[in-house]
């Protein structure tokens, strides 16, 4: 009769941590697996092309991000944040303090 060995356990912090099954292993690979082929999909133009450089850069606000493949072909993701006013108020601030004086505008409230 084979004996099976108790997996060691490692502490973590204050947290045990106890190795994962070889199941439990190709259980995990082959969800990663999957979520790769759809990650595939997202972008199908540029899955197996060479990368010649990344580029990146803020302008007007805006982020640009660029791959620039080897075959002269571009991918470009741009990012805007909307900014907008949450309030505006004016305040004294010489005895150290924050005493507003006026609000022209409420905090809107998230």
């Amino acid at each position: 009769m084979k004996k099976t060995k108790k997996p060691k356990v490692v502490m973590v912090g204050n947290t045990p941590i106890t190795p994962i099954s070889a199941k439990e292993q190709r259980e995990v690979k082959k969800r990663i697996e999957k979520r790769h082929e759809q990650l595939r999909k997202r972008y199908p133009e540029v899955h197996g092309k060479v990368v010649d450089f990344i580029n990146h850069s803020v302008a007007d606000g805006t982020l640009y991000f660029s791959v620039r493949f080897k075959d002269k072909t571009n991918f470009s993701v741009r990012y805007s944040c909307g900014m907008f006013v949450v309030g505006e108020d004016i305040s004294d601030m010489s005895a150290g303090d924050l005493e507003i004086i006026r609000e022209y505008m409420k905090p809107i409230p998230h």
